[in-house]
């Protein structure tokens, strides 16, 4: 370790192995013209700065500085190092330095998030509604988890920040967080049968034709059907959508259900004539996670990103729990 606290790193120049500690010792010399003065700002001994000097002398094959009077000049070679110099130490010094704390208010930064398709009607808005006001120098790139969307690759190469999902079983190799809980519930068009009833058993459920979203994959069911997967289930999925914000609309003149989260059903029943009824009881609930990939664990902005994700779905959560609570 050298006396700023940092290892030495080796350069290779001319056969000689030069640390940044006698680069920084060099600089010093140029800077303040001589050994002396040098020694006294960096807090060494003459005859360490001294030693240095000498040494870099042989790395450079140049006597980088001669004596004019009482000063040290530097030579042509050593006035063409001084600015290159300075630049590579100042870049080095940055690099290792910790981070900063992340200043939302002043700083300029891009968020990149990932959501699985039924957040973006009434989680997105809020989310980005409250990163901007905290920030409104930053920037958020948002985009759908769709079919053939490898985002673990993307979580890994930094292509995107955090991932907020709902499906069964996220991969073990990412950070995670609960995010939220939410009521699974079916959807369905105002002249559907169901417009009469007050509840949906299993058998009722197995009966009915069904729309749902394209799969993330054949191997990576959604939460509705890899839980009727674990009852040994299968429904009958008359239409296959390509987004979920289009199946709301598909409801209105069809008899198909749509089975999804409570979150879901509030938005789009505040804007269109459907119904909803609470799903069969052995869905359980629906939950929310936040993914992101180690990498990003100690990033200040990323560690605010996630801070603010984490509010908007507790403060999201408990209006869907009221709401449904006085309707019920």
């Amino acid at each position: 370790m050298d006396n700023w606290g940092q290892p030495k790193r080796p350069v290779e120049s001319a056969g000689v192995d030069v640390d940044i500690r006698q680069l920084r010792v060099l600089l010093a010399i140029m800077e303040r013209r001589s050994v002396t003065a040098a020694a006294a700002a960096l807090g060494q001994s003459q005859p360490a700065v001294s030693q240095t000097l000498r040494r870099m002398r042989e790395a450079t094959g140049d006597p980088l500085l001669v004596r004019s009077g009482a000063k040290l000049v530097p030579t042509e070679r050593a006035q063409a190092m001084l600015e290159p110099l300075r630049r590579a130490l100042a870049d080095l010094e940055a690099a290792i330095r910790p981070p900063q704390a992340f200043d939302p208010a002043s700083q300029d930064h891009e968020f990149r998030i990932a959501s699985a398709d039924c957040m973006g009607a009434f989680f997105a808005p809020r989310l980005i509604s409250s990163i901007r006001s905290a920030s409104p120098r930053s920037r958020i790139m948002l985009r759908a988890v769709v079919a053939g969307y490898d985002y673990v690759a993307a979580l890994e190469k930094g292509e995107i920040d955090a991932v907020i999902a709902n499906w069964p079983s996220p991969p073990g190799n990412l950070r995670m967080t609960r995010l939220m809980s939410d009521g699974v519930v079916c959807l369905f068009g105002p002249a559907h049968p169901l417009s009469r009833q007050r509840r949906i058993s299993m058998e009722d459920y197995m009966g009915l034709g069904h729309v749902a979203p394209s799969p993330l994959s054949v191997t990576t069911p959604g939460p509705i059907d890899g839980k009727l997967a674990e009852l040994g289930l299968t429904r009958d999925i008359r239409v296959m959508a390509p987004e979920f914000n289009l199946i709301p609309y598909v409801l209105l003149g069809t008899d198909l259900v749509f089975t999804s989260s409570r979150g879901f059903a509030r938005h789009y029943q505040g804007i269109l004539p459907i119904r909803s009824l609470p799903a069969p009881e052995e869905f359980g609930a629906m939950r929310f996670y936040l993914l992101w990939h180690e990498r990003m664990q100690n990033s200040a902005a990323h560690r605010w990103l996630r801070e603010r994700i984490v509010e908007v779905a507790h403060r999201v959560s408990a209006e869907i729990a009221a709401d449904f609570g006085a309707a019920t």
